[in-house]
């Protein structure tokens, strides 16, 4: 998703990105009362761009696709129910003239979603009445980590970007650090995850905080705030909402969720439902393992 956001902003006559273009993961949208499979009801795309007061882009991305092609039936339905009059565009009445429908499935499976897709449309059960694209994507490694996006079929409104993917883009992903530091979506990740980064990165400068003077220990300990800890994260690594309809990555129950595990594993202490008292062991990996999260973290949940 970041990589197509990227391939949005991007103008190549410049070669920058374009500062007005707004885009945002999991933004709360609102259908109309006309809309065909879930009328007057908030819908959440995993991402939305807005290239101009004319022109957007709503993206659903699938990150697998099950083999049963009978299963992606909802998938469609679930792009159908993006095909209306949507609310929430960053614009004075938050509606579009129109915008586009734009569909991120893997690589290898982009053929046959194409297939059952233009049989639905052909058979009149699927129907669209604005731009829908699909769009493959893969990634592979070789001097750098690469992510490359190639539209499989349908068009864009806007025929630069539409031709730009028609002919695959390869964007590296030392370009989307750069650009968009985030680590999380807009869904839960796997606990060891947001356990690793909070260990690692936040809990390391806690511990520097509370033992600023004498000979460094093992162990240490401080009281950590939920509210607190939440904001941190989501602005090294997230970000805030900034309204209504704008969501805030991660979500505190996340964190939360995140402390009451050190709890289970003796490695806090709850003292309400906002601060935490932890026990911080320097040691990493030694304390990973001994609460079974070395496994999971070398087993690829990041």
């Amino acid at each position: 998703m970041l990589g197509l956001i990227n391939e949005t902003r991007w103008n190549p006559i410049s070669r920058s990105h374009r500062e007005d273009v707004k885009y945002e993961l999991g933004r709360r949208m609102t259908t109309s009362a006309d809309n065909r499979v879930t009328p007057s009801a908030d819908v959440t795309p995993d991402a939305v761009v807005q290239l101009a007061a004319q022109d957007g882009i709503v993206v659903e991305a699938k990150l697998g696709l099950p083999r049963d092609t009978a299963a992606w039936e909802k998938d469609f339905r679930q792009l159908e129910k993006y095909d209306d009059d949507l609310k929430g565009w960053w614009t004075t009445g938050e509606h579009l003239p129109t915008h586009d429908i734009l569909a991120l499935v893997p690589f290898t499976r982009a053929t046959k979603f194409v297939d059952r897709l233009r049989e639905g449309l052909e058979s009149k059960k699927l129907r669209f009445d604005r731009r829908l694209a699909v769009v493959g994507f893969f990634k592979h490694s070789g001097v750098k980590d690469v992510i490359t996006l190639k539209k499989e079929w349908g068009d864009l409104t806007n025929a630069d970007i539409s031709e730009r993917l028609r002919q695959s883009k390869a964007i590296a992903f030392d370009v989307l650090i750069t650009h968009y530091p985030t680590k999380f979506i807009d869904s839960p990740p796997p606990m060891p995850y947001l356990l690793q980064i909070v260990w690692d990165f936040h809990f390391t400068e806690y511990a520097a905080r509370a033992q600023t003077t004498g000979e460094r220990s093992a162990v240490v300990t401080f009281e950590v705030s939920v509210t607190t800890l939440t904001k941190e994260i989501q602005d090294y690594f997230g970000f805030r909402s900034a309204g209504s309809r704008s969501p805030e990555i991660p979500k505190r129950a996340w964190v939360k969720k995140t402390l009451d595990a050190l709890v289970e594993f003796r490695l806090a202490t709850r003292m309400d439902d906002e601060r935490y008292v932890i026990v911080y062991k320097r040691t990493r990996k030694d304390t990973l393992l001994k609460f079974g999260l070395g496994d999971h973290l070398q087993s690829g949940q990041r």
